[in-house]
C-alpha cells in the first residue's frame, strides 16, 4: 500500500460549503449554486487577508485554522473583536452592502478559506428570496451577539467576562480537555482587560484545577466551574 493511498481523501467543494454556518439549513439546490461560485484560498500564519478600508468584495468562510478580526488605534494599539474558527464566516456585511471593510483580518495560523465574490453572489441573491431571508436571520443573530458583548462589558465583572469568553471559545469542542490556542494578551483584548489582570485570574483558576496553562494555550479542564463564575458573577 502506497503512502498516497493512506492519505484521507481531499474534501470536495460541496463538503467545504457544508461546514460553513452561513449556509446551514439552506436547501441542497441553493447550496449547489453557491458551491459553483466558491473558490478556496490559503493564508500563512500572521498573513493579512484584508485591512480596514479595503473594498468589501467577498465573503469568507473558514475551513481550517483561525482568523483574527481586529482594529488598530492611531497609536498602534490593536483591539481584537473576534477570533473566527472553522465553520465561521466573516465579511458578510460587506458582501451585502459593498462598503469598505470595517476591520483587519489576519490569519493566526495556517488557514484555509472558502471565498465567494460579491459580484457573483449579488446576482444570485436578487434571484433567490429564500437566500435573502436566510441572510437576514443571520445578521440579526450577529446583532444580538454584539449587543450581548456590550452588556457583558457594562454589567459583568472581569472574571465573569473571562470565564464566559473561555467557554465561548471552547463551545462545540467535544474533547474532555478543550484547548484555546491564543496568547493571554489576545484574550485580554477580547474581554476588555489588561494582560496582568487576566493572568491573575487564570493563575488562580489553574491552582483550583479548573484550567491548565501551557505555551500560548489555555486548556479548560472544568467548564462547570467557569459556568458558576459566570452565573454567579463571583469576583475570584
Amino acid at each position: 500500500m502506497t503512502g498516497d493511498s493512506l492519505r484521507p481523501p481531499q474534501p470536495t467543494k460541496r463538503d467545504l460549503i457544508e461546514t460553513l454556518s452561513l449556509f446551514d439549513g439552506l436547501p441542497d439546490g441553493l447550496k449547489a449554486r453557491i458551491v459553483a461560485m466558491a473558490v478556496t484560498c490559503r493564508l500563512e500564519t500572521e498573513e493579512l487577508l484584508f485591512s480596514k478600508g479595503d473594498p468589501g468584495d467577498a465573503l469568507y468562510g473558514i475551513l481550517s485554522g483561525a482568523v483574527r478580526i481586529s482594529i488598530t488605534s492611531a497609536d498602534g494599539k490593536e483591539v481584537v473583536l473576534n477570533i473566527a474558527g472553522p465553520g465561521e464566516v466573516f465579511g458578510e456585511i460587506a458582501l451585502l452592502d459593498g462598503q469598505a471593510r470595517s476591520a483587519d483580518a489576519t490569519a493566526t495560523m495556517a488557514t484555509e478559506l472558502v471565498m465567494v465574490r460579491r459580484s457573483e453572489f449579488q446576482e444570485y441573491l436578487r434571484a433567490e428570496p429564500q437566500l435573502s431571508q436566510h441572510l437576514l436571520t443571520l445578521l440579526c443573530q450577529r446583532l444580538r451577539s454584539s449587543n450581548e458583548q456590550i452588556e457583558d462589558v457594562a454589567f459583568l465583572s472581569l472574571p465573569a467576562r473571562l470565564a464566559k469568553k473561555l467557554l465561548s471559545l471552547t463551545s462545540g469542542i467535544g474533547n474532555p480537555e478543550a484547548e484555546i490556542k491564543l496568547p493571554q494578551h489576545k484574550i485580554a483584548q477580547m474581554v476588555g482587560g489588561t494582560r496582568e489582570s487576566v493572568n491573575k485570574h487564570l493563575q488562580r483558576w489553574r491552582r483550583e484545577g479548573w484550567i491548565d496553562l501551557r505555551r500560548s494555550t489555555i486548556v479548560v479542564l472544568d467548564p462547570e466551574a467557569l459556568r458558576d463564575v459566570v452565573e454567579g458573577d463571583v469576583a475570584l
